[in-house]
């Protein structure tokens, strides 16, 4: 799944038509139906019912779309705090270069960064998105950084600082009958989205797997996180995430915990050497709020 592959789907609804749709993103038609032919295959269930020339969505499709708004609302978001960095003069001598994984970015535009500017509003904050934890420690060790927010534990020859512990759930569509809470073993077999084989993040979930003495049916292998919601809401299988960062889906999918539960714990990471007033001041900041500011963290359930 694609963020390319949402937009169609969205615009397809707002014009009524794939040819209308194709017509106002400036793209041929079958390049259009492709796309949400191969969503639809990859889903495994239509999201389109096309008829005398309309599109409707169905039942799936519409909560793709739901989805799949909020989705591009946060990438939206990403690309304007950086617009607006780049085209506000700076408001200090240096910011703090905050490095962060995609999901906690969004978290951190919405919720941190508005507090943080109310608070000092002559520090500015340039945060910076890594596809995981693992490249954030090293630009921390580079100074390309001056913080890390990401899911712990860090390496040892860098400073951490928990925030709090966020409960791993079980998200799954609606019509799946489970108990909750869910014994780990119940896994076994069951339908599940993953990262790809190369991604950093699928050794997480492997281990977990293997601690746990299970081997889940993968439906889906992707590090496109778009597509773990949509897929869910779409009936395809189950994924793990983190609680606290899925607030307003309620109504789209069902949330379980686990028994025992799985706790990860996300936190601030820094390099040790002397920190710059600037940087310190954001560190303490964070630290203050973090138990009301950070209610959402993590790219996935196992980090």
């Amino acid at each position: 799944m694609t963020l390319q592959q949402l937009r169609y789907l969205i615009a397809i609804v707002e014009h009524g038509s794939i040819s209308a749709a194709a017509e106002a993103l400036f793209t041929a038609q079958p390049a259009v139906t492709r796309a949400i032919q191969a969503l639809e295959r990859e889903l495994k269930v239509p999201l389109v019912i096309r008829a005398q020339g309309r599109a409707r969505l169905t039942p799936e499709g519409e909560a793709v779309v739901q989805l799949a708004h909020r989705v591009l609302a946060g990438v939206a978001a990403i690309g304007e705090s950086m617009r607006t960095k780049d085209a506000a003069p700076a408001k200090a001598a240096r910011p703090v270069r905050l490095g962060t994984t995609p999901a906690l970015a969004i978290q951190m535009i919405s919720a941190l960064s508005p507090r943080f500017a109310r608070h000092l509003p002559g520090i500015t904050v340039d945060v910076v998105t890594f596809p995981c934890r693992d490249p954030i420690f090293d630009a921390l060790r580079s100074g390309d950084i001056d913080v890390g927010l990401t899911d712990l534990p860090a390496p040892t020859d860098l400073e951490m600082d928990l925030l709090r512990p966020h409960e791993v759930v079980l998200v799954s569509p609606q019509q799946f009958d489970l108990p909750d809470p869910l014994p780990w073993e119940l896994l076994d077999g069951h339908p599940m989205i993953v990262p790809t084989r190369s991604s950093p993040r699928r050794a997480d979930f492997e281990e977990f797997f293997a601690t746990a003495g299970i081997r889940p049916a993968i439906v889906l292998e992707t590090d496109e996180r778009a597509a773990w919601l949509a897929a869910v809401a779409g009936g395809l299988g189950s994924m793990l995430w983190y609680r606290d960062l899925l607030d307003g889906f309620d109504a789209m999918v069902r949330l379980r915990s686990f028994s025992p539960p799985i706790h990860r714990t996300v936190g601030l990471v820094s390099a040790r050497r002397a920190m710059r007033p600037e940087v310190r001041a954001f560190y303490g900041f964070a630290r203050r709020v973090n138990a009301t500011v950070f209610h959402a963290s993590g790219e996935g359930g196992t980090g």
